[in-house]
Parts: C-alpha cells; structure tokens; sequence
C-alpha cells in the first residue's frame, strides 16, 4: 500500500522515517519530496509498505503522531490521475447460507 505522508518536520531523514514506518511493516520505498531548486525537503513524501493490512496498521498508528512538534498526516495515496488503483487484497469470509424455500 503506498502512503502519503504529510506535515513531516523539515529533519527529518528517509531512513528515520523508514525506521518509524517499520514498526507496522515492510517498508518497500521511503521517497521525501524536495523542491527542485534549493533540494530543501517540502514536508511531505510517500512510503510504500509490503501489503494493505501493514499499510493501515500505519496509518492507525501514525496518523496525528506528534513527531518532532509536528503532527504527522498519514493517508492512503491516490492514484496519478491515468493510473490504475491498487487492487485491494480480498478477504475471505464464509459463504452465508440461503433460507430455502418450502
């Protein structure tokens, strides 16, 4: 599942919040984005976990987490407009029976 991160503090390193992200899961990508002409973070990035079920004990966790005097906003990320959504991992749940007819 990959993740939007937002409001992170400015010094906040990839690898430290690699690090954070890892208590719930595989972290498969950690990207923080930076503006183009001073390379200085913009406070918020992406982190790709392993799996859907790992992705939201994430955001369960670290939503509004106080990281550094700073809330933490930890969602599900959207889809590039022209791509595909994530395809949801299926849950398996019993069959219901059906009431027959006399």
């Amino acid at each position: 599942m990959n993740l939007f991160v937002s409001n992170i503090d400015y010094k906040i390193t990839e690898e430290e919040l690699q690090a954070l992200f890892e208590q719930y899961g595989e972290v498969k990508s950690v990207t923080i984005l930076k503006d183009m002409d001073d390379q200085k973070p913009k406070g918020y990035g992406f982190v790709l976990m392993s799996s859907n079920y790992e992705g939201q004990k994430a955001i369960l966790s670290l939503n509004n987490k106080k990281i550094n005097d700073r809330s933490l906003s930890v969602q599900e990320a959207r889809p590039k407009p022209g791509e595909e959504p994530e395809k949801k991992e299926r849950t398996l749940r019993p069959r219901r029976k059906r009431m027959s007819e006399d």
